[in-house]
């Protein structure tokens, strides 16, 4: 019976990764021979000074066989979606169309959330660059992803060769375990590019704060992942044949639930729909239209929350400051409230101290809260170097020069990834 019950286990493992993913491409595509494999994972949430606060063998090993930057700047907002975006397109968040995890467009008439299920999150319609595995797949190279957000999304018509929707059942060591699997294939059919992500670092950082121990814990279980990799990478004599890029998508502040700002103190909520709340508030104008025209209603509001609180400012749709490049996106709503580091905007009917977050990201790239980190390693990488801190979006174009291909229409800028580079 015990037997039995494996059996079952795991029949169970291989028809949810089997179901999950998906061949791509028609029957006539011709695959190049794959240069060297370039493996780029995600450790959500994952703050600059991390690799300081708790033991990281395997990233250390990383570190003093590569190279780092002090800090991976995220683009505005510093939220998970947008960034991760912004990596593998290059491109701010107004310009690859995830300004925000939480969205209305106008035109579509629809709102995009995130999530385990979210339909929207997986409908290519709502990105509007090319991500590194579409630029890999369109010159005919394989891609394969295991959970990168957006990455089970159809974009501009591709998706990777391989791919799995979302799950979070299947453990950070099968994720591992894949992308081995993935490189064992053989000649055309093994990728050039490979993408992974973790999720529990965030976790533990909204839920017990970036400094607790709760979140050491997390980090530590991480870097034994990352060991899951490098040995298995070692163990096929492979290991310095592979270029692996390590990346987070923001950091992480302490937030307090003595520092929240009440929008409701100062405006009439009904006059509005609070799009999205937190270290910013999206804010679409719902009543006081004229023919449809939100301006009239907007220049009533704007005075009232201009000078409302000392920790938060306000924003009218493209009157952002150039820092922030949220300009000319139907996304962005009519009036954005944006907060200051550790301080959040809600509404006063949205704040419950039992389920307040000890920890959030989001605010503006200027703090160093929301820096994370950008690791490199393999035989294109210096070796014990550490560079500058630099923005994600010239990540897009430092990956593509390792892969020999071409990249789409960016924001980057290959020269400033270049000193991470021999």
């Amino acid at each position: 019976m015990r037997l039995f019950k494996q059996a079952i286990f795991l029949l169970c493992i291989c028809m949810i990764f089997s179901c999950s993913q998906t061949q791509e491409g028609s029957s006539d595509q011709v695959y190049n021979q794959p240069g060297t494999p370039l493996i780029l994972i995600s450790i959500d949430g994952f703050r600059w000074d991390y690799l300081e606060k708790t033991d990281t063998p395997y990233l250390d090993q990383l570190v003093a066989s590569g190279a780092r930057s002090q800090g991976l700047i995220p683009s505005y907002p510093s939220k998970t979606f947008p960034n991760h975006l912004s990596i593998v397109t290059g491109s701010y968040p107004n310009n690859h169309g995830l300004v925000a995890n939480r969205m209305y467009d106008e035109v579509f008439d629809e709102y995009y959330y995130i999530g385990q299920g979210s339909t929207a999150a997986r409908d290519g319609k709502w990105i509007n660059r090319e991500p590194i595995w579409v630029t890999v797949e369109n010159q005919s190279l394989r891609a394969m992803t295991m959970f990168w957000p957006a990455s089970d999304a159809k974009i501009m018509g591709v998706r990777p060769s391989n791919w799995f929707t979302y799950n979070e059942s299947i453990t950070n060591t099968q994720r591992m375990e894949q992308l081995l699997r993935w490189l064992d294939l053989k000649d055309n059919k093994r990728p050039t590019f490979l993408a992974s992500y973790f999720s529990d670092v965030d976790n533990a950082g909204h839920r017990y704060g970036p400094e607790a121990e709760e979140t050491k814990i997390a980090i530590r279980s991480i870097d034994s992942e990352i060991g899951v990799l490098i040995n298995g990478l070692k163990d096929r004599g492979i290991f310095d044949a592979v270029n692996i890029v390590i990346v987070s998508d923001h950091g992480m502040t302490e937030t307090y639930t003595d520092q929240v700002i009440f929008l409701d103190d100062y405006i009439d909520m009904s006059r509005v729909e609070l799009v999205d709340k937190g270290p910013f508030a999206v804010m679409r104008v719902v009543m006081g239209l004229i023919d449809g025209d939100a301006k009239p209603e907007v220049d009533n509001l704007f005075p009232l929350l201009e000078n409302a609180h000392p920790n938060m400012k306000i924003y009218k749709k493209n009157e952002f400051p150039e820092n922030f490049h949220m300009t000319d996106n139907r996304r962005i709503q009519d009036l954005t409230a944006v907060a200051d580091d550790h301080w959040r905007i809600l509404t006063r009917d949205t704040f419950n101290p039992s389920y307040f977050p000890k920890g959030d990201h989001g605010y503006h790239p200027d703090y160093e809260s929301m820096h994370g980190i950008f690791i490199g390693h393999g035989p294109d990488f210096k070796i014990d170097y550490v560079g500058p801190r630099v923005q994600n979006i010239h990540l897009y174009e430092m990956m593509c020069k390792l892969m020999d291909i071409t990249p789409s229409i960016n924001d980057g800028d290959i020269t400033a990834t270049t000193t991470f580079l021999k």
